[in-house]
């Protein structure tokens, strides 16, 4: 449930980040926040849209590759995950000068008013499509009770639009560094975990084979069913009995997401410069 909603709390901080600027940027168009609106609405109409076709695509599968179907959708979430850590690094300049340009545009006549609709349909879209992917990501490993799963994403999208609306505001200007930090560092340790639960699934079914033998056991230490084991699961995808393969899905993911933060940074830093 804690899982769900540190994802679900980061989706709804961009989407409240974004959709404040698509706001202030835009507040020059005529019946701008009606357009905005208008491509809120599609976008979770699509985002719905993109979940029963999810849920199509798994029950299709009858039984026969569940398992193969399963590990793909979650390392295909914990690789958004990882990509929307690397991809937050300077978003809010970019994404204001980019909003400008097209602010200026419409109002100059040069660009239609549904292109601001697409913009924000798109968004809304792609984070909507980031947390259902999550949910059945995590659904595939865990057996957690309906109300668990609301309860986390409501938790998850209160914290994440009452922050994002706060820091917007500015009322939050010194914290938001550090509320951005550590929701990275978070990200970084569930998008590793997720792999490496993709990997034990793949092992354990025998779709790899290579390095599927136990590597140690911690459970007389902290085991996977104890509460603490259970924080550090959530947290940074603790595994008391893990594999080869396992641990090496988990240090691969955070090796390639921490290489693409500094390749953006060194990127973002020789294009400003």
């Amino acid at each position: 449930m804690f899982k769900i909603a540190i994802v679900v709390f980061r989706e709804c901080l961009e989407i409240a980040l974004l959709l404040g600027v698509i706001m202030a940027v835009t507040k020059p168009v005529a019946n701008s926040r009606v357009y905005i609106v208008l491509g809120a609405l599609i976008g979770i109409v699509l985002a719905a849209i993109f979940a029963l076709s999810t849920r199509a695509i798994s029950t299709s599968f009858g039984g026969l590759g569940d398992e193969l179907f399963d590990s793909c959708v979650i390392l295909l979430t914990a690789a958004i995950i990882s990509w929307t850590v690397v991809w937050m690094q300077g978003y809010t300049k970019k994404i204001k000068k980019d909003l400008s340009k097209l602010s200026e545009n419409i109002t100059a006549g040069l660009t239609s008013q549904f292109m601001l609709v697409l913009v924000v349909a798109t968004a809304i879209l792609r984070e909507g499509a980031e947390i259902i992917l999550f949910v059945y990501s995590v659904s595939s490993v865990e057996n957690l009770e309906g109300t668990k799963y609301l309860i986390g994403i409501g938790i998850g999208a209160f914290a994440g639009l009452t922050v994002g609306i706060a820091l917007y505001l500015g009322l939050m200007k010194l914290a938001g560094k550090y509320v951005f930090t550590i929701s990275t560092i978070l990200l970084t340790l569930i998008a590793a975990g997720l792999a490496a639960e993709a990997a034990g699934i793949l092992t354990s079914s025998g779709f790899i084979e290579a390095y599927s033998d136990q590597l140690w056991d911690t459970s007389w230490f902290i085991s996977n069913e104890s509460i603490m084991g259970k924080i550090l699961n959530v947290t940074m995808g603790y595994d008391s009995k893990p594999n080869g393969m396992q641990i090496a899905f988990y240090l691969s993911s955070i090796l390639i997401t921490v290489s693409f933060m500094k390749l953006r940074s060194i990127i973002s830093n020789k294009y400003h410069a």
